[in-house]
């Protein structure tokens, strides 16, 4: 009984710790520093033990009604340790990733190869797409693929919705005929500080509202379906036939 006390105990201070650290440092820091904490902070805490083998169901059922079939040329942006990359690869699709963590990106690069891999981050993304800087993707000017995945949750990083709508501008650049995949970050027990949330092992985070994802959708001429049924909230925004 004792240690059940102490345990739940624990669990409040740290939650509070939590708390009083993510409303500091959202207060402190603007947002470009608060996803380069982010990123820093995935990679401090990344462990390779922790990461799931291979798909998840709700991952499998939704790349198989959504994605074009193998061997079409996918898109993996955040791919973290290589998880989904890896596993699309085995069923015969093309990959190309990128991810900007440090120890995510060497492990990516063991699964996926070294070739097909960049340590870069959404806003080298954007800046190589929608601007044509030479940044830490290699992505030649006329690169094209079939659908675009954007890694579990890392939509959410994005913490501006103009940088949100930029980033999916440069998704339909690169996949003009092809699917843009993303699944939405769920807050469960986080704190929210003026719609931010924070978590001590990924940093900050936001939760897009369906409305705002149905804006996007209708900006780039696409249809967005969502699924909220899956233990992972996520969207599809599909091109409207021409």
């Amino acid at each position: 009984m004792q240690s059940r006390k102490v345990q739940h105990l624990t669990r409040r201070v740290e939650h509070a710790v939590n708390v009083w650290t993510g409303a500091a440092l959202n207060g402190l820091l603007r947002d470009a520093e608060k996803e380069a904490l982010s990123i820093d902070l995935y990679d401090a805490s990344f462990r390779p033990d922790n990461d799931h083998d291979g798909l998840y169901d709700w991952e499998q059922q939704w790349f198989e009604r959504r994605l074009p079939a193998p061997p079409a040329s996918i898109l993996i942006g955040a791919a973290g340790a290589g998880r989904e990359a890896s596993a699309l690869r085995e069923l015969g699709y093309h990959v190309h990733a990128f991810e900007p963590a440090a120890s995510a990106f060497q492990l990516c690069q063991v699964k996926v190869g070294p070739d097909f891999v960049d340590q870069a981050s959404y806003e080298d993304f954007i800046a190589t797409v929608l601007r044509g800087e030479s940044m830490r993707l290699r992505l030649p000017s006329e690169t094209t693929f079939d659908a675009v995945l954007l890694g579990w949750g890392s939509f959410g990083h994005v913490l501006q919705r103009t940088d949100r709508s930029e980033l999916l501008r440069a998704c339909d650049q690169v996949a003009p005929h092809g699917p843009i995949l993303l699944s939405l970050f769920e807050p469960n027990a986080a704190a929210p500080t003026n719609g931010t949330y924070y978590l001590p092992w990924g940093g900050f985070l936001v939760r897009p509202t369906l409305e705002e994802l149905d804006q996007h959708a209708k900006a780039l001429n696409r249809q967005l379906i969502v699924s909220l049924q899956s233990p992972s909230p996520y969207a599809t925004l599909i091109p409207n036939a021409s």
